[in-house]
């Protein structure tokens, strides 16, 4: 089953901009990695591990499964990273959100309910690799679509504002 109808036109598809993703998930994987490499570098300084029986085998064991789940939590945010999405067509606004692997909500909203679209740049990385919110007005249930760090909001706005305005003008 599509979620775009054969009639409408695919205006743009977003997804976060990357920074975001190697911002939030690297950082975190970067220090989430550092335990073990301490501990092997204090060996290799001179304070020595237990070195008979199945200590060493249990060690590596422990550091595996450490690396194991730290992959893990990668590829778990490159998963929701990936696959959360915003489509804008002719006709609608699709906002697919990847909540858990097996949770994903799809929203659907028509342009013409669309009261009011900003775009939203803030703070010194936003600026600095143009990426930022765009906020959605409507009158529906939902009251409010948001775009998260999506890069080049304004642009985003513009072309929503754009195809708003164009559905407004085939309406009259």
């Amino acid at each position: 089953m599509s979620i775009i109808s054969p009639s409408e036109v695919t205006l743009l598809k977003l997804r976060r901009h990357p920074i975001v993703f190697f911002a939030d998930s690297f950082v975190l994987v970067f220090l989430l990695a550092l335990p073990p490499f301490v501990v092997f570098f204090m060996n290799i300084t001179g304070a020595q591990l237990p070195n008979d029986g199945f200590i060493p085998v249990i060690v590596i064991l422990c550091a595996s499964i450490y690396y194991l789940y730290i992959t893990l939590f990668l590829f778990y945010n490159f998963f929701i990273f990936f696959l959360d999405r915003w489509i804008v067509t002719s006709e609608h606004v699709i906002d697919i959100e990847q909540k858990t692997v097996f949770n994903r909500s799809v929203s659907k909203l028509e342009l013409e309910r669309i009261q009011d679209v900003t775009a939203e740049t803030k703070g010194f990385m936003e600026t600095l690799f143009n990426y930022g919110d765009v906020y959605i007005q409507t009158a529906g249930e939902r009251e409010r679509f948001v775009f998260k760090d999506v890069p080049s909001p304004q642009f985003v706005a513009d072309i929503i504002v754009r195809a708003v305005d164009k559905l407004d003008k085939k309406g009259i």
